[in-house]
């Protein structure tokens, strides 16, 4: 098996790519990065800038499954432009690629699109399935969302031979990036709080089980939407309590008001306030196995993979 893969030079792709390499799985990375290269003969990295429409058509060779990652990361506040890149950056680049492989008659077995579970409403007592219909409401990531999502799934009918998989992926835990690096250091200098009472539901996933996950579905060809998250969400509250006991230190401050988390980081406050209990329903039926099931567990394993950096 050959994978192409976009957005490569991320937390979730290079995951990917280490695990990849130990399955000896070959894999072509598109870049933007004109000087990037690896060592690895398994691993090679193609220019492409699909702003302009411009791609290394070498990079298809050989190639059976595609992993579409690439995306504007959505926690720089959003700011006018930075909404545009947020959704030009997702929504172009994936039809940029499927484009190409249409014009130029490339046959794949599988089109693997990320997503979010943000897709779903804000809910306190709702719990998600892949069965849950999701709308354009007014609301910009989820928008954002619907259209990303719609630019992979109006393919299905073009290119009738390839698989289409959308992955909803919860809360990514890492120690390179994200909301678990962001709340240890946070923690450590007793600076944590929750974004209003802290019951919000969080559907988190370990970003290694993340990795397996599209991985299986790349040698395995999935259908349709899968929310790829861990099966135990906890609530904000719980999820910062743990993350601060790993760190060895107490939450001491007080709730931060929603008001005043509005006016620190504007509109993109509705994604540290909003509430998604999610249900990995469609992994549980491809027999996918966790290696981080419950989040005692997953934060175990990034606070000793903290401690073996520091060593």
């Amino acid at each position: 098996m050959k994978l192409l893969l976009t957005g490569g030079t991320g937390t979730l792709g290079k995951e990917i790519i280490k695990l990849s390499i130990v399955d000896g799985i070959a894999v072509n990375i598109l870049t933007r990065n004109k000087k990037i290269s690896s060592n690895n003969k398994r691993i090679k990295y193609f220019y492409w800038d699909p702003d302009n429409k411009v791609i290394n058509e070498k990079c298809f060779e050989g190639v059976d499954v595609i992993i579409n990652l690439s995306g504007f990361n959505i926690f720089n506040l959003w700011t006018k432009r930075n909404k545009i890149k947020i959704l030009n950056s997702r929504v172009n680049s994936t039809k940029f690629i499927l484009d190409e492989l249409n014009k130029k008659r490339i046959k794949i077995k599988a089109f693997i699109s990320a997503s979010a579970i943000a897709a779903y409403k804000s809910s306190y007592s709702e719990y998600y399935t892949e069965n849950e219909s999701i709308s354009d409401r007014n609301n910009f990531i989820n928008q954002v969302i619907v259209k990303w999502e719609s630019a992979v799934l109006n393919y299905k009918e073009i290119m009738p031979s390839t698989s289409f998989s959308i992955m909803r992926i919860g809360i990514v835990l890492s120690t390179d990036s994200g909301l678990f690096k962001i709340c240890n250091k946070l923690s450590r200098c007793y600076l944590l709080s929750t974004i209003g009472p802290g019951n919000q539901w969080q559907s988190w996933i370990h970003v290694n089980d993340v990795a397996r996950v599209i991985l299986k579905n790349s040698r395995e060809s999935w259908e349709g939407i899968y929310n790829v998250v861990a099966p135990n969400p906890v609530t904000q509250k719980e999820m910062l309590r743990l993350i601060a006991k790993y760190a060895n230190r107490k939450i001491i401050l007080p709730m931060v008001p929603l008001g005043i988390a509005n006016l620190i980081f504007g509109e993109m406050s509705e994604i540290l306030s909003s509430s998604q209990k999610v249900s990995p329903l469609k992994l549980k039926e491809k027999n996918f196995r966790y290696n981080f099931s419950n989040l005692d567990q997953a934060l175990a394993n990034l606070n000793n993979k903290l401690y073996d950096n520091m060593a």
